[in-house]
């Protein structure tokens, strides 16, 4: 079964691992699949997500240096083709003008055979930027691209914290966004009253919410911690107190936080009754907290497909 028909069944557990290009310096690309595979025998992934992060000025200095990294649509074509598990590959799209966007993301379905993609926007809604807007180019794949040939199942991002943050989703469903995967999560008051509202909202225009991927991600320095916030990962101050805590203990203290954000999200959408269907999104930040994101993708998978099986609002 496809990604695509596995997202679209609400009760159906979906659990993707996201994880960037290797950098150039690593070697080919060949051996991140060697990676991609020691994770998939050591638990069960639906769709290995592939980010593209770009430097903005805005965000200020970055605090671990950028390495020029394989292309994703390229590292999303090895997986496939040597791993065997699909690929959703992201694309900022604000950055270069709508025929240069178009004509990437048909190149992407067509030559590079990828048909996930999430759109990815700009840093600040107050930048003019020289691309096209999120919408904009969801609405173009939706309404003309696949209604021609094209085959891409797009997804969005979702930002808890952001103000309305639901009625973005409600406008990038109506584009043509078929599911989201949240920024990383450290605590779930932002996510718990966002997947309300967007009940809510729809609720009110009797429309079916989309699939939301909670993402996860450990952390094992002060460095990963400033990373984060670099991408605009909000850490409430308390939870940043408790992750230091005494050397050498971060990482499980890590796993201690998406465990409890994860399971008060989700006993609030069954003590609400919530329809909005579940996702589960584990990344590694850095490449040496590889193999502790396994194991938090270990952890969390579990609490997440119990939920699964016994929940009853999706049926």
């Amino acid at each position: 079964m496809r990604i695509r028909d596995k997202i679209k069944k609400p009760q159906r557990p979906v659990v993707a691992y996201e994880i960037l290009p290797p950098r150039e310096k690593d070697g080919t690309l060949n051996s991140y699949g060697e990676i991609i595979s020691s994770l998939l025998s050591q638990t069960h992934i639906d769709a290995i997500n592939i980010p593209e992060v770009l430097d903005e000025g805005g965000r200020g200095k970055r605090p671990v240096v950028n390495q020029k990294r394989g292309e994703p649509r390229e590292f999303g074509r090895l997986l496939q083709d040597i791993v065997g598990v699909e690929a959703i590959v992201n694309r900022v799209v604000v950055h270069e003008p709508f025929d240069v966007q178009m004509k990437w993301i048909e190149e992407t379905n067509k030559d590079y055979e990828i048909e996930n993609l999430i759109i990815v926007g700009g840093e600040s809604s107050n930048v003019k930027y020289p691309g096209p807007s999120v919408n904009e180019v969801l609405k173009s794949v939706s309404s003309e691209y696949n209604e021609n040939g094209g085959d891409i199942f797009c997804g969005g991002i979702a930002i808890p914290s952001r103000i309305s943050e639901s009625k973005n989703l409600i406008t990038k469903s109506e584009n043509g966004s078929e599911f989201f995967t949240t920024q990383v999560l450290y605590d779930s008051s932002n996510i718990i009253k966002m997947i309300g509202h967007y009940q809510e909202r729809c609720d009110e225009l009797n429309t079916f919410p989309r699939r939301l991927l909670l993402s996860f991600a450990p952390v094992s320095s002060q460095k990963n911690i400033e990373f984060l916030k670099w991408l605009g990962v909000e850490i409430p101050s308390e939870t940043e107190r408790y992750l230091q805590g005494r050397p050498g203990s971060m990482i499980e203290r890590s796993l201690d936080v998406a465990i409890e954000v994860l399971n008060d999200t989700l006993r609030s959408i069954t003590e609400k009754n919530l329809k909005v269907p579940i996702g589960l999104n584990v990344e590694h930040i850095m490449s040496y907290n590889f193999q502790s994101s396994v194991e938090m993708l270990q952890e969390l998978a579990r609490i997440y497909r119990e939920f699964c099986i016994k929940s009853k609002q999706y049926s």
